[in-house]
């Protein structure tokens, strides 16, 4: 049961809050500036790839075989890493899925080129193919670090292990 001083108290609290805030939005009435660069995506996907440089400290411990990725994964993970919002549309995720490739192995592509380490060790585990050859031929080990060059070193050391 509150007593009338703590209601009191936090009565005086929320009027003071709210003295504080300031609602004077006349510069932008009707504008929203939702306006992402791929340099805040890098940065983003920078500091989360730092909390996680390997798929063990990320809590990925190989649980996945290659024949438990399916089509659908590729697209969640185009999704996650902000590849859709940076290219616009589906088109190239689309079209390396035509190439008849296997979803783990497409992924893979991916996750080399963007240096996702955890995700590259993952897919090594599960049995992913680095020679895999995607779009003009490319394989993961060719885009390793493409788009994260300070990452390239790592993923080429994991796509070359033996697992």
């Amino acid at each position: 049961m509150m007593t009338s001083s703590a209601v009191t108290s936090s009565s005086s609290i929320v009027s003071s809050t709210r003295k504080n805030v300031n609602h004077n939005n006349n510069n932008n009435i009707g504008k929203r500036n939702l306006v992402i660069s791929r340099g805040i995506f890098d940065d983003i996907k920078a500091q989360v790839q730092s909390l996680r440089p390997d798929a063990k400290s990320a809590g990925i411990y190989g649980s996945q075989g290659k024949d438990d990725y399916e089509d659908v994964d590729v697209e969640y993970y185009f999704n996650y890493m902000g590849l859709l919002a940076v290219e616009g549309t589906y088109d190239r995720m689309n079209a390396l899925m035509e190439t008849g490739i296997h979803p783990a192995d497409a992924i893979l592509l991916f996750a080399s080129a963007e240096g996702d380490t955890p995700k590259c060790t993952e897919l090594m585990e599960a049995g992913a193919n680095p020679n895999a050859k995607g779009l003009d031929g490319v394989t993961a080990i060719d885009v390793a670090g493409k788009n994260n060059a300070e990452k390239k070193e790592m993923v080429l050391e994991i796509l070359q292990k033996k697992y």
